[in-house]
């Protein structure tokens, strides 16, 4: 999987890359600092099929600092790639569920 993060100095927001988008079609934007169990905002974009498109990350330089110290790591795009990992699982747990987004 090929990640590709790119953080805006000037606004402190990350933004996570994992795939395009198809052409023409609605991106939703959800919540999912919880379902990570984190204090600093972390959103994800999903296509209107649900496929995991990226992650907005608020606060960057927070969100560092809070996942280095819960996962006691180095390699913070590590890390990412975790967090990829879970919110997948979520939304392919909301699925198999019938729930929507």
């Amino acid at each position: 999987m090929k990640i590709n993060v790119e953080v805006d100095k000037n606004t402190d927001v990350a933004f996570v890359d994992i795939c395009a988008p198809a052409n023409q079609v609605r991106i939703d934007v959800v919540g999912v600092s919880e379902a990570l169990e984190l204090a600093t905002p972390v959103f994800a974009r999903l296509d209107e099929n649900g496929v995991l498109l990226g992650l907005l990350i608020e606060n960057y330089s927070e969100f560092r600092r809070e996942v280095m110290r819960k996962y006691v790591a180095l390699r913070v795009e590590g890390i990412i790639e975790l967090l990829i990992s879970k919110v997948k699982s979520v939304f392919a747990d909301r699925k198999t569920e019938g729930r929507s987004l």
